[in-house]
């Protein structure tokens, strides 16, 4: 990661160019929160979760801008971001806007290969951020045609979350559709969560991408409860489409209040292809606030 130290760059003047980039968004996005559609009456779940968000939602703002981006998610009430990336900007620097903006960073996507070949490095930048977690988020295609594969990456989580320990951390894995297809006879959410040692590496369940394999969420995270501490707050159409957390067919009060869902401490709104990313943003989080009571 190449860190920047210019504060006219990446520095706490931008706040300036806030109003005239990100605060644009965000009040347009607040304001057709009030119109836009918010799903069930929500039940209250665990009064230790708070909203986050996966950073991916919003990738071409933080890309371009991430002081700006941070500063109009605190805005709109997030309390919690979840990295995907840290645009260049020294870890350093990318804390002390956390802390001013009052965000936590309990979590971060991590390339696999990294994750395997360099976690030292990703370990020292967690820990100045103050991670709880180094998540895989994804396997390509070449790496996950086995289940010896699967086993593999395994060892790697096992491996970095034993490096990991020694700073307070854990890793993490994130699923996709992928991994509730059987391979070699084996269905590799159930392979991974049973290769993997509980005292290094937890789960975050992407809601989204259970539903749409056709698997029942509260029935996956009965696997083993204690492992799924994050949570993709991600909805679905009925025709089976990416929208806005409140606006699909998911139950995300039911779901969180669920015995099943009560190790859950860190829910991330996401939306991988938004049209309108702080507009998503915006109704996810009153969404997910909803369903946390």
């Amino acid at each position: 990661m190449k860190p920047t130290d210019n504060p006219s760059r990446h520095g706490m003047t931008r706040r300036g160019l806030f109003t005239a980039t990100a605060a644009t968004a965000v009040m347009g996005a607040v304001a057709t929160v009030a119109t836009a559609p918010l799903g069930r009456t929500l039940q209250a779940a665990a009064p230790k979760r708070v909203a986050g968000i996966q950073l991916y939602t919003v990738r071409e703002s933080m890309a371009e801008d991430p002081l700006a981006t941070l500063t109009a998610l605190a805005a709109m009430g997030f309390k919690a971001v979840e990295f995907a990336g840290y645009q260049g900007v020294a870890p350093a620097q990318l804390r002390a806007w956390l802390d001013e903006l009052g965000l936590a960073a309990p979590a971060a996507h991590v390339g696999p290969h990294e994750l395997r070949d360099n976690p030292e490095s990703l370990v020292e930048q967690a820990a100045v951020l103050g991670h709880e977690y180094l998540v895989m988020p994804w396997l390509g295609e070449d790496d996950r045609r086995t289940a010896d594969q699967y086993r593999g990456w395994a060892d790697v989580l096992n491996r970095a979350g034993e490096l990991a320990r020694a700073a307070g951390l854990k890793t993490g894995y994130h699923n996709h559709g992928f991994e509730f297809e059987t391979v070699d006879g084996v269905l590799p959410l159930r392979l991974l969560l049973e290769e993997t040692d509980p005292a290094l590496v937890d789960f975050e369940l992407d809601f989204f991408w259970a539903r749409q394999a056709g698997f029942d969420i509260t029935e996956v995270l009965s696997w083993a409860p204690e492992r799924f501490t994050m949570a993709h707050i991600k909805d679905m159409s009925a025709e089976g489409e990416m929208v806005d957390v409140g606006t699909g067919v998911i139950d995300f009060a039911g779901l969180l209040a669920s015995p099943e869902a009560e190790h859950i401490r860190h829910p991330f709104v996401e939306h991988d292809n938004p049209a309108r990313p702080f507009r998503t943003a915006a109704i996810g989080r009153l969404n997910l606030d909803r369903a946390l009571g």
